[in-house]
């Protein structure tokens, strides 16, 4: 028995064309196992390309995936090319957002919004046709990675059609916290099918928060982790994870982003920034991973503290295999000035 990557063996990724990824599609470079509007889904699972993707992880060959950005989810795990329906189904694709990262997205484009709607209106017609199978079979449903479930009428009408195909399904939520409120999630009957939640912050004060999201409010995300936390020490949520995409603007509160983290019986969850929108100046600024940056030394110094190694925190290998560099007299000279 090997340890292997289980994503390509138990999970999907549904993306609003129809593409179907086994996790992330940007961490897999786009492999897709097919498309559910024009194959049966047991092509797909157990297709030719489902497969080939599954050989190399078999053989520790991650050719697909960057690793700079994703851990693979090692597991002691007798692998088969041909495996059963997934247990894990996420929905990636509503785009629909109430807030605005700096390093996540552009500003709406209304031809993009009608486009998504388009998609979204698609999977609504044949939910009951293609996707209850699926459902039937599974254990555990995650939304929404692409945007914000609780902004979006359609991913929420897409939770209140799972439960009813599978009222014992477990739920899983990515969101950036502000409407993920005790009455929302009891009215949506989550309470009790809440395994996971994934909040993303970014931050461990209001004024470095209010930098990086547009149109949040800090306050009211603080008090739903609360409840979330309350959740977690009942035993009702197993997982509760809080995510801080590393940026020049944000890098100092690190430390005291794991404080709170642990107060709230969290995992503070440290990814570096990646670039997901075409600007390469926002890039040289926010990217503080890039050894040119004059920030970097500093970011590596403070990722040495012995509170990176707390249980909970997990920082991913890329950050953790940043080393200091030794900089040029010219290179510190022009540092100073953009400091």
């Amino acid at each position: 028995m090997n340890k292997v990557c289980k994503h390509p063996f138990n999970s999907i990724q549904i993306q609003n064309t129809g593409e179907v990824y086994c996790c992330c599609c940007f961490w897999t470079n786009f492999y897709s196992f097919g498309n559910i509007f024009e194959q049966s889904f047991d092509e797909i699972w157990n297709g030719t390309r489902a497969k080939e993707f599954r050989k190399q992880f078999i053989t520790q060959n991650y050719q697909y995936c960057k690793l700079d950005v994703c851990d693979p989810a090692l597991i002691d795990f007798s692998a088969e090319l041909e495996v059963p329906y997934p247990k894990r189904i996420e929905f990636s694709y509503d785009r629909h957002c109430n807030v605005r990262c700096v390093f996540c997205r552009n500003e709406k484009n209304k031809n993009e919004e009608e486009y998504n709607r388009q998609k979204e209106k698609r999977i609504e017609d044949n939910f009951d046709r293609i996707f209850t199978p699926i459902i039937q079979n599974a254990e555990f449903v995650e939304l929404n990675s692409a945007g914000e479930l609780f902004a979006s009428k359609h991913s929420i009408e897409i939770v209140k059609k799972i439960i009813k195909i599978n009222p014992n399904i477990k739920f899983g939520i990515i969101s950036n916290g502000i409407l993920f409120t005790k009455e929302t999630t009891k009215n949506l009957e989550l309470e009790e099918r809440l395994t996971s939640a994934i909040i993303s912050i970014h931050a461990a004060s209001e004024k470095t928060y209010n930098k990086l999201v547009e149109r949040g409010n800090f306050n009211a995300v603080i008090q739903n982790v609360k409840y979330l936390s309350d959740l977690k020490k009942q035993g009702n949520l197993k997982t509760l994870q809080l995510n801080f995409v590393v940026t020049s603007l944000n890098y100092k509160e690190m430390k005291k982003f794991v404080k709170f983290a642990k107060e709230m019986d969290a995992v503070a969850f440290f990814i570096n920034y990646h670039r997901q929108i075409d600007n390469d100046e926002l890039e040289k600024n926010l990217d503080i991973t890039l050894k040119s940056h004059p920030k970097y030394n500093e970011l590596v110094n403070i990722l040495s503290d012995p509170i990176f190694s707390d249980e909970h925190c997990f920082v991913n290998d890329y950050l953790k295999t940043l080393k200091p560099v030794k900089l040029s007299i010219f290179q510190q000279i022009k540092n100073l000035f953009k400091k």
